[in-house]
């Protein structure tokens, strides 16, 4: 009896260490593909700020950490208008993934100095975005689904708006005028997309006779979710403005703009003028501006299609400020 015991344990051993063989050969035999992370970022509206910088530990994709990762700071605001900044490439097996999640540290930088993520402000003062006791956080970006087929290569984007990321300091002082949002709010504030999936809008705007302000803001709301007396007024615990918003762009010395990285859909487009009124650094909005188009007259700035692939060109000339 005892010896059948033995048997039958010692087999259960070895279809045991059979069935554990086999499922690691069919793990490493799982079909994979190759993805791309890179960052890309919207404009923040204060003219004091020269820099945002966030440090990344790690990149967690469906909660599972990407091997190999190095800790990375990165100014976000060096990316923007279509520019992008990569973070990692990784072979991930072949799926439908819905969630990217970034493992930010608030302490440390990644030369090891304090602190870890900031906003840089024009007279070089860094000011830490550190907004509770804890010297880290995961923010899950929102997402619609990406596919990483086997054998291709995927390009996915993480878009940052740090004007929904970054609120004021309730209690600012000489070196801590900034904090992040809510760890709700700065979820909603990072878009992610397959980035071969979405078009850009470029354009310029004249201004012929500077009645738009210091500033040219445009921004980007899928059809009918522009709400002028919410979105101006700021919404949630951290009260930020235009937070319906797909994406934004400032329009440059030059009256150039690119919304970029927008899915395929039908959106409409407002621009704001902004002005620094009490010449503290920060800009308060003029008002929205009233618009002619310019060259293809016939699109329409409240119902512009965008397909993916597509580069949408959209010129106006500044008539006016609406009430």
């Amino acid at each position: 009896m005892t010896t059948m015991k033995h048997l039958i344990g010692a087999s259960s051993l070895l279809l045991a260490l059979v069935l554990f063989t086999q499922c690691k050969e069919d793990d490493s035999a799982s079909p994979k593909g190759t993805a791309s992370i890179e960052i890309t970022d919207g404009p923040i509206d204060d003219a004091s700020v020269k820099g945002a910088f966030v440090t990344v530990t790690a990149i967690k994709v469906d909660g599972k950490a990407i091997s190999g990762f190095s800790k990375q700071t990165i100014d976000l605001m060096a990316y923007q208008n279509g520019n992008t900044k990569l973070l990692t490439t990784a072979d991930l097996e072949a799926d439908t993934y819905s969630e990217v999640t970034l493992v930010l540290d608030y302490s440390q930088d990644a030369s090891g100095n304090a602190p870890g993520s900031y906003v840089l402000t024009t007279d070089n003062v860094k000011h830490s975005l550190q907004a509770t006791s804890s010297t880290s956080s995961e923010i899950t970006a929102k997402t619609g689904d990406f596919e990483v087929k086997e054998g291709s290569a995927t390009n996915v984007v993480l878009d940052f708006d740090l004007r929904k990321a970054i609120r004021y300091d309730d209690a600012p002082q000489s070196n801590d005028q900034y904090d992040f949002v809510t760890e709700a709010e700065l979820k909603s504030s990072i878009r992610v997309l397959a980035k071969a999936e979405t078009g850009k809008v470029t354009g310029q705007v004249n201004d012929n006779f500077n009645m738009a302000g210091d500033k040219i803001v445009v921004y980007a709301y899928a059809k009918g979710n522009f709400t002028k007396s919410a979105e101006t007024q700021g919404q949630g615990t951290s009260q930020v403005q235009f937070s319906k918003a797909e994406t934004s762009a400032a329009v440059d010395a030059q009256g150039n703009y690119t919304l970029a990285f927008l899915e395929e859909g039908e959106y409409e487009l407002h621009f704001f003028g902004y002005e620094d009124t009490n010449n503290d650094g920060k800009m308060e909005i003029k008002g929205e501006l009233e618009l002619s188009l310019l060259g293809n007259l016939g699109l329409d700035l409240n119902n512009l299609s965008v397909g993916a692939g597509a580069n949408v060109s959209l010129s106006v000339n500044v008539v006016g400020i609406l009430p």
